[in-house]
């Protein structure tokens, strides 16, 4: 038996992969247009932009300036504050083992 007919044997015992169907094409083509014709007719809707706007009105403005530095800032701080947190805990359990050795020289020393 030879490799080439053992791999058509197992060629034709595998099932066919489905085919698109013309209703499928459609709908797929029909979905595409539907997606272009919002991207089209509504440009406010596909431009929004954040800062688009920023220069129209000095409320906007600093209403955006403000939420940057609020987004800036927000991670830092979050950051930091773990980042404290750790620091204190960590000065707490040393400070705690400093003590329980001094504590078990004490003794040694008294006898």
């Amino acid at each position: 038996m030879s490799s080439t007919s053992s791999g058509t044997r197992a060629a034709a015992a595998l099932p066919s992969a489905p085919r698109a169907t013309r209703g499928r094409r459609l709908l797929a083509v029909c979905a595409a247009v539907c997606l272009w014709l919002i991207a089209i007719g509504l440009p406010r809707v596909a431009m929004a932009c954040a800062v688009c706007t920023a220069g129209r009105d000095e409320k906007n403005e600093t209403a955006f300036i403000l939420s940057t530095v609020f987004l800036s800032v927000l991670p830092l701080a979050s950051l930091g504050t773990l980042i404290g947190v750790v620091w204190r805990r960590l000065r707490k359990l040393e400070e705690e083992t400093r003590r329980q050795a001094e504590a078990a020289i004490q003794p040694s020393i008294g006898a």
